[in-house]
């Protein structure tokens, strides 16, 4: 008969392996773009405009769904420091989608931002696309994208910070400090 003791050791051995699985089996970011027609768990994504600079998916659900949360994502998984979303729709039947097959999986899904935008997320089933683009995509411009292996759920668009003037007063301030107290040193 097995001790209370050696029971207890089994049975964190048992949790410890579990959790190292699960870690090993952990979601991640992977590059799939810039290109139209990547595949994704064997469906093959297309989407416009196209290219993107950049396309990622990431293999797993992104909760909880919020603009602001999708906002700190891309920031911390891409070194961006993205302002807030300028334009999102939360549901692929509020209005955000159109075409005869929006919202399905396989299906035809678009969104028009009423804002320039150089992010874009998408959430589909248990995963997420980040669209990249060089230069803002303009407002107005439908974004399409066809064969998600499962239901679109929320897009989410976001412009890269653009500092503010005040930001390069104070970079140029800090330099011209630097300078002043390294001449400074020099005479002495």
């Amino acid at each position: 008969m097995k001790s209370i003791k050696s029971i207890a050791i089994q049975a964190a051995m048992l949790a410890a392996m579990t959790a190292w699985a699960g870690a090993a089996q952990a979601a991640t970011w992977i590059d799939v773009g810039p290109a139209s027609g990547f595949t994704i768990d064997g469906s093959s994504v297309t989407y416009s405009p196209s290219p993107a600079l950049m396309v990622k998916y990431y293999d797993g659900n992104l909760t909880p769904q919020s603009p602001a949360d999708i906002q700190g994502y891309i920031n911390g998984a891409f070194g961006t420091s993205l302002g807030a979303a300028v334009s999102y729709c939360d549901s692929a039947t509020s209005g955000c989608t159109a075409g005869t097959t929006a919202g399905l999986s396989g299906g035809v899904n678009s969104y028009t931002s009423a804002a320039a935008y150089d992010y874009l997320a998408i959430h589909f089933g248990q995963g997420e696309l980040v669209f990249h683009w060089a230069a803002p995509v303009a407002a107005g411009t439908t974004f399409t994208v066809a064969g998600l292996p499962k239901d679109l759920s929320n897009y989410r668009a976001f412009i890269s910070a653009v500092p503010e003037p005040e930001t390069y007063a104070m970079l140029l301030a800090g330099l011209g400090l630097l300078g002043f107290l390294a001449r400074r040193r020099q005479g002495k």
